[in-house]
């Protein structure tokens, strides 16, 4: 990963490279050159986007204890690169579900992405790094049906947004508040099998309540 970020940072700034024993080069390039944006959700690979990358995306949950954390291997890679992260942006991949029964809403970690993974290790089992880093300790081979309601509320506090519009505009504001998060890409829990339905409830809920909300504060 670290050489294929270099090598289209090279080739973004209109560099040669080779490429199967065969050099090219990009033809138009953007002055200044494109930034690149690296998503990652595992430490190590957090990390590598603080050492390589122009920008992260990061899977870390809203809770300040875990963005702190995450925060600080942003910084441990960029140290090993011996570079600033002065300009660097940080965006939190933030899953989402809204609905108009909030508790439905927060069954989010009592479920599974499909029959041998539960959500809560979609897409990685790196979520279990991060909400240890917020007090939540679960074990490697949790099941999810074993997560108490109360459990579930507090992974979904930790993780995302997770209940009707105005709780999840509420907790985007306390990600603001005492994570210092100022922005977030929406990411709506699905199942493997519904992958590809369009999240209506969600657009609806940032449309309706949730962008105005947050236009409120400006």
């Amino acid at each position: 990963m670290r050489r294929a970020v270099l090598t289209i940072r090279r080739l973004l700034r209109g560099e040669r490279v080779e490429f199967n024993g065969v050099e090219t080069r990009l033809r138009n390039v953007s002055d200044p050159p494109t930034p690149v944006f690296m998503t990652a959700a595992g430490p190590r690979m957090v990390e590598l986007a603080g050492e390589v990358a122009d920008g992260a995306l990061l899977l870390v949950g809203l809770h300040p204890r875990a963005v702190d954390a995450a925060r600080r291997r942003l910084e441990i890679g960029a140290a090993r690169a011996g570079r600033s992260l002065d300009g660097f942006q940080t965006i939190f991949i933030t899953p989402t579900t809204v609905s108009d029964d909030g508790p439905a809403a927060r069954r989010f970690p009592q479920q599974w992405f499909r029959s041998d993974q539960p959500y809560l290790k979609y897409p990685s089992d790196s979520n279990l790094v991060w909400l240890r880093e917020a007090g939540i300790d679960l074990a490697d081979d949790f099941v999810p049906e074993s997560i108490s309601d109360a459990q579930a509320a507090e992974i979904c506090d930790a993780f995302g947004l997770f209940g009707t519009p105005e709780e999840c505009l509420a907790r985007l504001k306390r990600a603001r508040d005492e994570a210092g998060i100022d922005h977030v890409f929406i990411f709506p829990t699905h199942t493997q099998d519904g992958g590809y339905d369009m999240p209506q409830a969600e657009v609806d809920a940032f449309r309706e309540t949730i962008i105005p909300g947050l236009g409120a504060m400006s």
